[in-house]
């Protein structure tokens, strides 16, 4: 009779384990973005966002950033010490929380303390700021306010992405040319390396050009966790303890690009033919993933912005381009991409545009649920010039 109940316990062990298991698996969401993308037009309210707040990047002599490339800019937000870190191409400038400048980080040169190309930038905990210029095969770490510590070597040459985790560095190899060892590699804060994960992509390209096809991985954040997604896998993994685990699949069918078609074709066949990534993050119960498709130089080409929940059967389709209506306070419509903390997403216009907006009729006639922060929005756009630099522009989600 014991052993009847001992094999009970057990075989109810192993059940619950299995059940676990496919729970788990369950449980890694699948949005179908092969259905007819029928652009909506959704109000910030319809996705619950209930307060928007305006932040004027001060303006001076060594600060000015003049237009705002909203598609180039790479955009760091640090929690804990209140800064926001804005890397426009080789200039990386930090602001505190509420728009003042605090200093230029590093110097452009080929100097010990200095860098070529800042390919990427990312924040550690305490503040410090990683950029590597992978062409010197090299970090620079730097203060909070912009001090330099010290430099330390990259594993490889080239074009890189990365981001801290876990107190690690995780490295993206650019895979322009197909021919990369390794697709991610793992590295301490002194440059050691602690693991390689192979290239499952390999191609030759075609007619042996090497093209740029937009963005080969997506790293983001959510819930202090670190996300990836790369340009041939329908998937997004997380990385925790040194494994890429399954996270959510943003299933593209044939649109998905595959080495194979990289051999085959030209980047305007693939551009047209192939999804191509450019943002993605989560926010709340939403996730956000901007891509073009379809995309024909010189004509006027959607921007796409797919949006759905992880917990329910509502997903859409915006034009990335126009944004989200601002039924807040009236203001221009809102483009998503990034965001500052999982309730909290961040986008920026340019100053011209933002006063050009308050003085237009539609913003006059608009009739936002918030009538006291359509009058605040105006009295930002009076106090600012047109060849201000930009305004960030937050909004958050019921806490």
């Amino acid at each position: 009779m014991k052993l009847i109940i001992r094999f009970l316990i057990v075989f109810a062990i192993i059940e619950s384990c299995q059940n676990s298991i496919r729970l788990d698996q369950s449980q890694i969401k699948t949005f179908d973005l092969t259905k007819r993308a029928d652009i909506s037009f959704l109000k910030l309210s319809d996705l619950g966002f209930i307060d928007i707040e305006y932040i004027p990047l001060e303006t001076c002599e060594e600060n000015s950033i003049g237009h705002f490339d909203i598609r180039t800019v790479t955009h760091r937000f640090i929690d804990d010490n209140n800064f926001f870190i804005i890397k426009q191409f080789n200039d990386i400038l930090l602001f505190q929380a509420d728009g003042s400048f605090v200093s230029r980080i590093g110097t452009v040169g080929r100097g010990p303390e200095e860098y070529e190309v800042a390919h990427d930038i990312d924040i550690d905990k305490t503040g410090y700021l990683y950029l590597v210029s992978g062409f010197q095969e090299k970090f620079n770490l730097y203060s909070e306010n912009g001090k330099f510590i010290r430099s330390f070597k990259s594993p490889f040459k080239g074009p890189v992405q990365f981001r801290l985790s876990e107190e690690k560095i995780i490295c993206y190899v650019e895979n322009f040319q197909g021919n990369s060892e390794n697709s991610f590699i793992v590295i301490d804060t002194l440059g050691l390396m602690l693991k390689a994960f192979p290239n499952k992509y390999p191609f030759k390209p075609y007619k042996g050009i090497p093209t740029v096809f937009g963005r080969e991985n997506l790293f983001y954040n959510f819930n202090n966790r670190l996300y990836i997604k790369e340009v041939y896998s329908d998937t997004i993994y997380s990385f925790d303890k040194m494994v890429f685990k399954p996270h959510m699949v943003l299933a593209t069918g044939d649109r998905l690009i595959t080495p194979e078609a990289r051999a085959q074709f030209d980047l305007s066949y693939l551009s047209e033919n192939f999804i191509r990534p450019i943002h993605l993050f989560e926010f709340g119960d939403f996730v956000y993933y901007e891509y073009t498709y379809n995309f024909k130089p010189g004509t006027k080409n959607i921007l796409y912005g797919f949006i759905g929940s992880k917990t329910t059967e509502f997903q859409v389709f915006i034009d990335a381009d126009q944004g989200l209506i601002n039924d807040l306070d009236g203001g221009p419509s809102f483009l998503p991409k990034t965001i500052k903390d999982n309730k909290t997403v961040i986008s920026w216009i340019d100053a011209k545009k933002l006063k050009e907006y308050v003085a237009s009729e539609d913003f006059k006639n608009s009739q936002p649920k918030y009538l006291e922060k359509k009058k605040e929005l105006e009295i930002l756009a009076d106090s600012i010039k047109e060849t201000d630099n930009p305004i960030l522009v937050l909004v958050s989600l019921k806490k």
